[in-house]
């Protein structure tokens, strides 16, 4: 919207004749003013069409005027006919120096008349306006489901007749019109991260700044880049473009969480039900990988949440959906069988007690998650694997530690009372097999003085080492009593 002394001077009704500031023609005109006051700039805003009679013009026109000027005034309209036949010499001298429109106002044309011509055609201004928005705002809409971000910053660069770019939360140009210099964009980097509306006005250029972003998500910044600043009309439509780039980028991140919504739910049906996998697997195929099946990995924290959220992010690079459910503390991921531990690690660098099945057939869910949970529980602080539990699952798993940390407190602490040397003797033989000769090399001892001490042990334990099955007994007792806390 722009309206000037130039307009006015192109209604022929009026009669006016400019007399003096050619130059400042095209001064922005927002107001018209009747005012015959000596000073009558303290009554000033800037923008205004000053109409006098000059019925009070000071000794000093010259000051006069360049109190107006000061003011930021659009130009002086100097009725003749009444205080004066013509617009003063001095006045005229000034006007043209300072560049400020004199417009001669003739003595039958009422300053009402002008007054009404300033307001009705600043009525139209603002009305063209309007439709303006109420058009570009349906197109910006239609380039945004047509061509996402580009779409909308090359149909607001159109509307408004500017440059504008368009930075992700990175400063990283994402969108960019025809009519953006590399200064321009360089401009919009710097000022990036600035508060929502922010502008800057240069003697070049003018750049308004605006946030994009829904509720705490920053998705970056929308810029506009002219050489005026905006009117109310172009900041509308900033304000709208804005909108529709934060849908934009919502839209893939909704898409997602309902994605993994329903993940949740299949996950739990087939959980509940293994005999489902016929009817899931289709569902479910982007993560069984055809060679390996699937891995499970439960993670166990007073807030899973964290954890979920950073392997959601890590998946999402990769192509693949989060299948998670989350409950009492513990969370279930089903991640493809291919994927190693370190890859796993990789996923979420807050994995703390974490454990990972080794890969399974989807229909064989239930033992992988059996897998996963028992290695969790043998985990402290770090990611463990199942498959690196061989030889201490039993140590691992709650129930059966119980039952192992009461054996090996009615055997081997029993034996370690009558004499801790029988412990290390009994433990070798175990070790070994039953292999005598091994197992005295490996304390080097000779064989009758360990075949002495297996007796005395067998005695005091009223149990017969000869048995397979009692020498298996003790030796995960024994490594209970290893594992106990100390």
């Amino acid at each position: 919207m722009n309206l000037s002394s130039r307009w006015l001077l192109n209604q022929p009704e009026l009669g006016l004749a400019l007399v003096a500031g050619e130059a400042g023609l095209d001064r922005p005109l927002r107001f018209a003013h009747s005012i015959d006051l000596a000073d009558p700039v303290p009554w000033l805003s800037g923008g205004e069409l000053v109409l006098t009679t000059g019925a009070h013009l000071p000794e000093r026109a010259a000051d006069y005027v360049r109190g107006l000027d000061s003011a930021g005034v659009a130009a002086l309209g100097f009725g003749v006919g009444l205080s004066h036949d013509t617009v003063p010499r001095s006045i005229v001298e000034v006007a043209d120096e300072l560049g400020l429109p004199v417009l001669e106002v003739p003595l039958p044309t009422p300053f009402a008349a002008v007054t009404k011509a300033v307001l009705d055609r600043l009525a139209e201004l603002r009305y063209e306006e309007v439709l303006r928005v109420s058009r570009a705002q349906p197109r910006m809409t239609r380039a945004a489901l047509r061509h996402g971000a580009g779409g909308i910053v090359r149909e607001l660069s159109a509307t408004t007749g500017a440059a504008t770019v368009f930075l992700g939360p990175d400063k990283e140009v994402e969108a960019t019109c025809s009519r953006a210099a590399p200064a321009d964009v360089e401009e919009v980097v710097a000022l990036a991260g600035t508060a929502t509306g922010s502008a800057v006005v240069t003697e070049e250029r003018a750049i308004s700044v605006h946030a994009v972003g829904v509720g705490g998500s920053l998705h970056g910044w929308l810029a506009v880049v002219g050489e005026q600043s905006l009117g109310p009309a172009e900041q509308v439509l900033l304000g709208h473009a804005a909108s529709l780039l934060a849908l934009d980028k919502e839209k893939p991140r909704r898409l997602r969480a309902e994605r993994n919504r329903l993940g949740a739910t299949l996950l739990g049906l087939l959980l509940s039900d293994p005999a489902l996998e016929p009817q899931l697997r289709s569902q479910l195929a982007d993560v069984v990988d055809p060679a390996t099946g699937i891995r499970v990995l439960v993670v166990r924290a007073d807030d899973p949440e964290p954890v979920l959220s950073e392997i959601d992010g890590a998946l999402t690079e990769r192509d693949l959906p989060l299948l998670a459910r989350e409950s009492g503390g513990e969370a279930v991921v089903l991640l493809p069988g291919g994927f190693t531990g370190d890859q796993v690690t990789a996923l979420s660098p807050a994995l703390a007690r974490a454990g990972l099945s080794g890969p399974h057939p989807l229909s064989a869910l239930r033992e992988a998650l059996s897998e996963a949970r028992l290695a969790a529980a043998a985990g402290e602080d770090h990611l463990t694997e199942f498959g690196s539990l061989a030889g201490g699952a039993l140590l691992a798993a709650p129930g059966s530690r119980a039952v192992l940390d009461s054996v090996a407190e009615g055997t081997i602490s029993k034996l370690h009372e009558h004499d801790p040397v029988l412990v290390t003797s009994l433990r070798a033989f175990l070790e070994a097999n039953g292999q005598w000769e091994t197992a005295a090399a490996a304390i080097g001892v000779h064989r009758h003085t360990l075949r002495n001490r297996l007796d005395r042990a067998a005695d005091v334990l009223g149990c017969d080492l000869g048995s397979a099955r009692v020498r298996a007994e003790l030796l995960l007792a024994a490594l209970a009593w290893d594992a106990r806390p100390r």
